[in-house]
């Protein structure tokens, strides 16, 4: 295996090849310039067929990447480009690449168009300079863009993405996602532990339209997840943590179009619209809670409480008239600990917020919201100042919906064996769960 890399080399090397050299690359495996902080250029890979690693990281001077397309052999994670605070252009990379690291690059707009033949699903470009950015790629899942000053517009974002991280984007005032029907909601599969996240903590520069298009597009995504939650309620007793979706951004008011029913404190009574279909259905509850946690700094864990009565009409639920809940949604902060500051908005939702409808007319709750906070040592209860609650209502499906559902799902082009498997373990484990829950009934 041939490398190059950096140790021996003059640590202010400047440019690395050129278009004529002779230099046999076709043996290269590994390319490493990491911390070469005046590197300008590197040479023309169009012959390094067999590269796997290529590591740019700290390259502060580097203005310019070749055209990386035909590289089939490097690996999806061995592309580091972060810390090139000069790279100004976006990577042409591979499209089997599924994972890039752009975090602390120069980058000052970013613009995607749709391209059904791209694998993207990762974007990590926290700490950038970025300003706007338009990513219109079905295949995205996360975006991580914390810490990013400058950035002002994010624009025609896919509706679906699990992840969007925008913490501490002091200057971004636009945001919209496209129209849902130009995108698929894939299914959540089997694996559980799924966790939604719509991150805008400390955007206080948002404007109302923004804000508004944040709150819909929560909404959007629990009503998607609703139908996929009640598809697998009987197995939610089997997940270690349940599917959720967190979605923060900063204000204390909630939404009368979104929430019908609120509160100017942590408790609300709301009613449930009477069943007049001739299946049975369940009810999936959204929440959103209003808190000040500017007091509280370096939060590892935030955990929010929700317990609730749902009471049957005419003595329904087998003459018990009334049934107890509790449900939590946690947000851990492992890599980077979370500081508010001022109110925020949290809408929430859970896998565990599903609940098989049993003649239910009314629901009563109450919020609590209690953190870690390393500052402290300690956990403390916040004050839920307001709260809201829309109820969905989704039918129940037959075995014969879920079967037709899960052999559609099963047509999608299976690209590689390992994505073969995966699929036949998703398989093995419907059956299983499956199996189960008629054990237990």
């Amino acid at each position: 295996m041939e490398t190059w890399n950096n140790f021996g080399m003059d640590i202010s090397l400047v440019e690395v090849g050129n278009e004529g050299d002779s230099t046999d690359l076709v043996n290269l495996r590994q390319i490493n310039f990491n911390g070469c902080v005046s590197l300008r250029k590197i040479p023309n890979l169009s012959r390094a067929i067999n590269l796997e690693i290529l590591d740019c990281s700290n390259c502060k001077s580097l203005v310019e990447l070749p055209c990386l397309h035909h590289l089939a052999s490097l690996h999806v994670d061995c592309l580091r480009l972060n810390g090139c605070y000069s790279l100004k252009k976006f990577p042409q990379v591979p499209r089997h690449f599924c994972c890039l690291d752009l975090s602390e690059t120069g980058l000052e707009e970013v613009s995607l168009p749709f391209d059904p033949l791209c694998n993207l699903q990762h974007l990590e470009m926290s700490g950038s300079v970025v300003k706007n950015v338009s990513i219109k790629l079905e295949s995205l899942l996360e975006l991580n863009l914390n810490g990013c000053p400058k950035v002002e517009l994010l624009s025609e974002l896919p509706p679906y993405l699990k992840v969007l991280s925008v913490k501490d984007c002091t200057s971004l005032e636009k945001v919209s996602f496209a129209h849902q029907n130009l995108y698929q909601f894939d299914s959540l599969g089997d694996e559980g532990d799924d966790v939604f996240c719509m991150l805008f903590c400390n955007c206080f520069n948002l404007n109302q339209e923004s804000t508004k298009n944040i709150e819909a597009n929560a909404m959007l995504k629990i009503g998607s997840l609703a139908k996929e939650w009640e598809a697998s309620y009987c197995r939610k007793y089997f997940l270690h943590n349940p599917q959720s979706l967190i979605c923060c951004f900063p204000g204390n008011k909630i939404s009368a179009n979104k929430l019908k029913y609120r509160s100017l404190n942590s408790s609300l009574s709301s009613k449930i619209s009477k069943n007049r279909g001739s299946r049975s259905r369940f009810l999936v509850f959204s929440i959103c809670l209003v808190a000040n946690l500017a007091f509280y700094r370096d939060v590892l864990r935030v955990r929010y409480i929700c317990e609730y009565q749902l009471t049957a009409a005419g003595g329904g639920n087998g003459g018990s008239g009334c049934e107890n809940f509790s449900s939590e949604i946690s947000h851990f902060s492992l890599l980077e600990l979370d500081k508010y500051m001022d109110y925020h908005m949290f809408i929430l939702s859970s896998i565990d917020m599903v609940i098989e409808d049993k003649n239910y007319e009314e629901a009563s709750f109450k919020f609590y919201i209690r953190l870690s906070d390393l500052g402290i040592g300690g956990k403390e209860y916040i004050k839920v100042e307001r709260c809201g609650v829309h109820v969905f209502y989704v039918d129940k499906k037959s075995d014969t919906d879920a079967t037709e559902k899960r052999v559609a799902g099963n047509k999608r082009p299976v690209v590689d064996l390992i994505q073969l498997h995966c699929l036949v373990s998703s398989i093995g484990a419907i059956w299983y769960l499956n199996t189960c829950c008629i054990f237990l009934q």
